[in-house]
């Protein structure tokens, strides 16, 4: 089991636009436009959900066909979230 807990950065800010969603921070000059999928990952990124927990959250919101790598998603969506300075620490 995965105990890997990530945490967004302060700063970055939400805001929903249709469909999707755009994050930002008042310091730096990058936006980053985000399905609701993703969305609802960066909300679960508090320090208090494990990836497991994202992966329930995520079945249980979206249409998705058993055998799909949910989890390989949220890893993915996750090192794009690091990869941008958008979490504390995310490995």
């Amino acid at each position: 089991m995965n105990t890997i807990k990530p945490v967004r950065k302060e700063g970055v800010f939400t805001q929903d636009i249709g469909r999707e969603a755009l994050l930002y921070g008042v310091r730096g000059k990058a936006f980053h436009v985000i399905n609701s999928t993703a969305r609802l990952i960066w909300e679960l990124c508090d320090g208090e959900h494990t990836i497991e927990d994202m992966e329930q959250a995520v079945r249980e919101n979206f249409l998705i066909s058993k055998g799909h790598d949910v989890i390989g998603d949220i890893r993915r969506t996750l090192r794009f979230f690091s990869s941008k300075g958008l979490l504390e620490e995310f490995a």
